[in-house]
């Protein structure tokens, strides 16, 4: 099927679905949910390469995690989940583990761990570490000793399969970072699957050995404190017989039985927050695997607006949807509201930044980084920011000398190799590359952001710095991030953001972004412009009026004439209307 057809379609059939469906009006009871604390907190992810270098060799560290508590703690959020700081070769910069359960030297030893977790929780804030359980680096001791012979005892810990009767792979699966999903060993004439990079084999979740090593990776840090763990792509410990399609991947049942098994093993004996980045789950079955009542994990991560934006390739960026955005978000709420929890996100560090890609990050930088802090802030689930967002960090003006990520080298190679030529394709890689997300965090405007006092940082740091950082905006009453401060502590004043229910106003709608939140006799209405072009937006409220207003993203008045708003570029609002 054409797929501008497609997209019209699936487009029409979400507006049918979601205004055909009944609302969901009946509020959650916080009474037995109080012990949850997680429910009430907002998230920070940092990216511990990036966010800050307190040792001078242009590598983020814990201890600069540390030095920025204060940052943190002021800028009002409750707990921040460090991206992995395990020993790695950092082929996919910490995402290949080498060692579990210890701390990579270039970002401190366990005491600094153990310390940032202490002075952490003696400021209120709380850390969640990130586990990447579906594979390990390719250097860990366990693959070195698997890759050995067929009866070494790790062997089994991943997952191989024989040659084909003509020598060939197994199947013609493709790894998530281009090319084949099998890499040959000569030493046991086999091949090892990756769905990541081939320096990244799949763990094998079938050998309750392997579940065994990851339970107690689990209880070790744990038991140092920490306050929840985000599992990276969990799901995929469960994996198809290779006579199925790759797009089973993270579908199979084993899964909710693998991770269930985990929860009473060793998570559910800790008051912790559990989130997994979980493929092939959605709306219609993560209460399975997040329900309040019985779900192995306490929420979902879920990205299904990063879909959004392309023709199916990542790297194809298009025109984007509203309604279809509004149906992602909504969607997840009629699923999951009185049921489990999710999350909301706009961004990380796998994705192009917020501002550069739902917002305008030159003519209307500020007023767009203000209303997506608008909107993520008053959404259902558990908000994460991502470093950088408050202050409205952009995407880079990188190039090929530039990147450091095995997904855009690889990409970028692969196209060169089928012959198409860079004007084609380099434009859409760099502005989706993940190096967007990861470029230093601007903390002022000296060398290298004040990110480092290296002569370079590992890598560019994006030249905007000069006006875009932290120093610039603590003296701004007026910027971004004093108005992500100002927008914390109306979500946190108000449990209705938390709790409340929620209804889209004119869910058709393809500029504006309305909806209700109630709770408790409380009622506000949040108003967002996703577009640069001024518009009228009737609210269906007659006697909406100035006063009722919580916060606006413009110093200048909000125009209202009978409930109808003409609207700014990118202009946002919440007004509290009982």
């Amino acid at each position: 099927m054409n797929k501008k057809l497609f997209k019209s379609l699936l487009a029409v059939l979400l507006s049918s679905s979601i205004a055909n469906a009944s609302s969901l009006t009946t509020e959650v009871n916080s009474s037995n949910l109080k012990s949850n604390w997680w429910q009430n907190a907002i998230g920070y992810e940092v990216y511990i390469r990036s966010f800050s270098d307190s040792t001078g060799n242009g590598i983020g560290d814990l201890r600069g995690i540390e030095d920025k508590l204060d940052y943190l703690k002021a800028l009002g959020v409750d707990f921040i989940w460090i991206t992995p700081f395990y020993p790695s070769s950092d082929v996919d910069m910490g995402y290949d583990v080498s060692d579990y359960k210890n701390v990579d030297a270039k970002y401190g030893n366990l005491k600094d761990f153990e310390h940032l977790v202490q002075t952490a929780h003696h400021k209120g804030i709380k850390i969640l570490v990130d586990m990447v359980f579906s594979h390990t680096s390719d250097q860990s001791p366990w693959f070195i000793a698997a890759k050995s012979a067929k009866n070494n005892p790790y062997h089994d810990y991943y997952v191989w399969e024989s040659p084909t009767s003509t020598g060939g792979m197994p199947n013609n699966w493709q790894s998530w970072f281009s090319g084949p999903a099998w890499e040959y060993n000569q030493a046991t004439n086999e091949y090892y699957l990756h769905i990541f990079a081939k320096q990244q084999p799949a763990l094998n979740w079938k050998n309750p050995k392997v579940r065994d090593e990851l339970a107690n990776t689990a209880k070790f840090w744990l038991d140092k404190g920490v306050d929840g763990i985000r599992f990276d792509v969990i799901t995929l410990n469960a994996l198809p017989d290779i006579k199925q399609s790759s797009d089973l991947w993270g579908r199979m049942p084993l899964a909710r039985t693998y991770l269930e098994s985990l929860n009473q093993q060793v998570l559910s004996k800790y008051n912790i927050l559990t989130v997994g980045e979980m493929p092939g789950v959605d709306e219609r079955n993560a209460d399975q695997f997040v329900g309040s009542e019985s779900g192995a994990l306490k929420t979902v991560f879920q990205l299904d607006i990063m879909s959004l934006g392309n023709d199916g390739n990542k790297f194809h960026p298009t025109d984007y949807s509203l309604v279809e955005f509004k149906g992602i978000f909504q969607r997840w709420y009629d699923g999951l509201y009185g049921k489990g929890w999710s999350s909301a996100v706009l961004d990380n560090h796998d994705q192009a930044r917020a501002v550069s890609r739902w917002g305008n990050d030159k003519q209307y930088w500020q007023p767009s980084a203000k209303m997506l802090a608008t909107f993520l802030l008053s959404q259902w689930g558990v908000p994460y920011i991502y470093q950088g967002d408050e202050i409205g960090m952009t995407n880079a003006p990188l190039t090929v000398q530039d990147f450091k990520d095995v997904e855009e080298i690889n990409y970028y190679n692969e196209q060169i190799k089928a012959g198409i030529p860079e004007s084609v394709f380099l434009p859409g890689l760099i502005a989706r590359g993940r190096d967007n997300a990861r470029t230093p965090m601007q903390w002022n405007n000296s060398k290298n952001a004040g990110f480092t006092t290296a002569d370079h940082a590992w890598l560019k740091v994006n030249p905007n710095y000069q006006t875009i950082n932290v120093a610039n905006e603590e003296k701004d009453p007026h910027s971004i991030l004093n108005y992500y401060k100002q927008m914390i502590k109306v979500r946190k004043a108000n449990p209705a953001f938390t709790y409340g229910t929620m209804q889209i106003i004119n869910y058709n709608d393809e500029n504006v972004y309305a909806f209700t939140r109630e709770y408790q006799g409380k009622k506000f209405l949040i108003v967002c412009n996703f577009r640069g072009i001024q518009t009228n937006f009737d609210t269906g409220i007659p006697n909406l009026t100035k006063d009722k207003i919580l916060i606006h993203n413009y110093s200048e008045k909000v125009n209202i004439v009978n409930g109808s708003i003409n609207l700014k570029p990118f202009e946002a609002m919440i007004f509290q209307l009982k």
